[in-house]
């Protein structure tokens, strides 16, 4: 190559741009949240580019169809269609009598919505080429602390508690150490701060609001010194499988985030990330879900967390197929996105978001694991779809359960047994009662599970348990607490 003087003119013959342009800009905030499109032939003209339903008349038409539009308000100039996209803010880059008028802008602009969703479509074709899991697959290692440093973050955590109590100004004190605690890696220090309190209820109930409030509503520090506030949503999935071994990983349902995108109206460029990772009930009540505490920060770095070797994890999965075991199991498919973001109205509607999700599910499963049926549940806030998922599990099994035993025996004749069993996050209900004709004695149990919260309310999931066993007209003998 020869080298150009700075005073000469460019030479060559180069070749003509692409007519349609699509691309993101940044400035000093990050990533500007709309695309914009160039088009290069004449009239050439940038706009922005927006993931926008903007109502029109015609808008219901069963075909495509669009609109040029005036905001006098804003003083702007739309296109919108009825395929979801608008742009707005055209800035022509000609001279003045080369500005089209709007019926021909409007044939250009349908002509680009074609380009850009044929781009969509080649995307999906011939995704970027990433890792084997898509995310950087990252486990958090146990750390337990010493036992000075322990009793020492216990000590200052219940007392900002109580502290919080007698005066307003001390709360940015207990959000602090509530995150300190969350952030080190040991879930002692919040257990044991929490035990610390149960002579102060109020305090105790402070607490565990403030560490409810910073997993579900958390703010990510990036490094470029900014944060993001974040919402931890969920959305509970049962299947039933006829066999052992548990498989929490499965990389495709990244494939979510665009229909959740599109199905929850979540503009273009706002943060959105969903975890491959399967939240099972076990996951959640080993650390109080503070498990959870640090999801949508590695979400938004690009990582997924992972309870164990993946490797490991599948081998485990394919030596327990061998083995019958009709069961359901509970999982909650969790996804961060930014706060304020997610168009709450359009939840109103169940089918047409359970419709769009469901097939990008199912393909996601059936990648690595074998399943008979599966049930999604609708998205909804962090701590609601926990209890969501339980109850519907819980509800279920007894249902199945029941049906089987009024078959046999009537459910007149069952008595159920329950029994506490805090490591598991569960009671164990037994029910059983005699068959008169063959006098024999018919039994079966299953775990009621608890919700997983930072600290479950044993008292009333028990209560909820006789509630519902009464109205299935099954009569509670004995209630045992293993305790100790």
């Amino acid at each position: 190559m020869k080298p150009l003087s700075p005073r000469s003119r460019l030479k060559g013959d180069p070749f003509l741009p692409n007519r349609f342009i699509f691309g993101d800009a940044i400035d000093q905030h990050g990533i500007e949240e709309y695309e914009y499109l160039v088009h290069t032939e004449q009239p050439s003209f940038v706009c922005r580019l927006m993931h926008r339903a903007i109502p029109f008349d015609g808008a219901d038409a069963e075909g495509f169809a669009s609109a040029m539009l005036f905001d006098p308000e804003e003083n702007v100039s739309y296109y919108t269609c009825n395929d979801g996209l608008a742009m707005t803010d055209f800035v022509f880059l000609g001279e003045g009598d080369s500005e089209p008028t709007a019926g021909k802008l409007q044939k250009i602009c349908d002509e680009a919505v074609a380009a850009y969703w044929a781009i969509d479509e080649a995307y999906k074709k011939n995704p970027p080429e990433l890792n084997e899991y898509g995310r950087r697959p990252r486990q958090l290692d146990p750390v337990q602390l010493e036992d000075n440093a322990r009793l020492q973050a216990v000590a200052e955590l219940a007392r900002a508690a109580r502290d919080a109590l007698d005066t307003q100004e001390r709360a940015p004190q207990l959000i602090a150490h509530t995150h300190t605690a969350l952030h080190a890696g040991d879930p002692r220090v919040l257990a044991e701060a929490l035990f610390a309190l149960h002579d102060a209820p109020a305090a105790r109930e402070r607490l565990i609001d403030t560490a409810r409030a910073l997993i579900a509503q958390p703010e990510v520090a990036r490094p470029d010194g900014s944060f993001i506030p974040y919402e931890l949503w969920a959305m509970p999935l049962l299947y039933n499988t006829n066999h052992a071994g548990d498989c929490w990983f499965f990389p495709r349902l990244a494939e979510l985030e665009l229909v959740l995108q599109k199905t929850l109206g979540i503009p273009y460029g706002k943060g959105l990330h969903v975890s491959p990772t399967l939240f099972t009930p076990d996951m959640l009540y080993a650390s109080g879900c503070q498990v959870l505490s640090q999801l949508a920060g590695m979400l938004d770095a690009g990582e997924a967390y992972i309870p164990g070797d993946i490797t490991a994890m599948r081998s485990a999965y394919q030596e327990g197929k061998q083995r019958f075991v009709p069961r359901m199991t509970l999982n909650w498919i969790v996804f961060a996105v930014e706060h304020d973001s997610l168009d709450t109205t359009l939840l109103t509607e169940p089918k047409p978001v359970l419709d769009a999700l469901m097939p990008v599910i199912e393909a996601a499963l059936g990648e690595y694991i074998d399943y008979a049926e599966a049930t999604l549940f609708m998205p909804e806030p962090l701590w609601r779809s926990l209890t969501t998922g339980t109850r519907a599990s819980n509800q279920q099994r007894l249902a199945f359960t029941s049906t089987l035993l009024d078959k046999r025996i009537g459910l007149a004749n069952v008595h159920a047994h329950i029994e506490l069993m805090p490591a598991q996050g569960a009671f164990q209900l037994k029910l059983q009662g005699v068959d008169e004709q063959d006098n024999d004695t018919v039994e079966t149990s299953f775990a009621w599970l608890m919700t997983p919260d930072i600290a479950p309310n044993r008292e009333a999931a028990l209560a909820e348990l006789e509630a519902i066993l009464q109205i299935h007209g099954i009569a509670c003998d004995t209630y045992q607490d293993r305790l100790h």
